[in-house]
């Protein structure tokens, strides 16, 4: 019984020990995930601007439709992209377990990160803003080239599975609606409201 007892506590005290570092690694497979996301994204607004570019200004409605069906297997592709990226983040809270035991406040500095780097909340913040960045002004781009009507249906799915990472990550990084729908209307100036609106942003 006595034994028992010992190893019990012995598992307890082991894992009490292990959880800042298991919280660590999660912060860090979190700043990959964002990472990686904004990496893929990139090869596909790529192709979305290379497919555009393809067409000339002031096309015709058979070449709007026509450019938004070239288009879709790269906006499914990045809707998939933002989906799982969301599936992940909504399991790990990272920063709210790091805040619970202690850590994680503006002035932490997680583990290394890619190459001895290290990644705080700031940093993360500039990571989610490189990859608004990134979908944003390409499609910007594709509207001011193609038009708005023929992209809706693709830019619905795109928009609304933007949101639920962006609002997944808001409980991550506390401010990331109101920094993001800034800069939505910075970069889409007039576009901003009615894409928004799409999604009830």
């Amino acid at each position: 019984m006595k034994a028992g007892i010992f190893f019990s506590f012995f598992a307890l005290a082991a894992s009490a020990f292990a959880t800042p570092i298991i919280a660590e690694r999660q912060l860090e497979t979190q700043v990959d995930q964002i990472d990686q996301l904004t990496a893929l994204i990139r090869q596909h607004t790529a192709n979305m601007n290379a497919t555009a570019a393809l067409y000339p200004d002031n096309p015709t409605l058979s070449q709007q439709n026509d450019a938004a069906k070239q288009l879709k297997p790269d906006f499914d592709a990045v809707t998939d992209a933002l989906k799982a990226a969301t599936t992940t983040i909504a399991k790990r809270e990272f920063w709210a377990e790091l805040v619970a035991r202690g850590g994680g406040g503006e002035d932490s500095n997680p583990p290394s990160h890619g190459g001895g780097s290290s990644c705080n909340k700031d940093c993360l913040t500039l990571k989610i803003k490189v990859l608004i960045f990134e979908i944003t002004y390409t499609l910007k781009f594709l509207i001011v080239k193609l038009g708005l009507g023929c992209l809706i249906p693709l830019l619905t799915p795109l928009l609304l599975a933007l949101s639920g990472l962006l609002r997944a990550l808001d409980k991550v990084v506390a401010g990331v609606l109101i920094l993001v729908g800034g800069l939505l209307h910075a970069i889409l100036g007039g576009l901003a409201g009615g894409l928004l609106g799409l999604i009830g942003f």
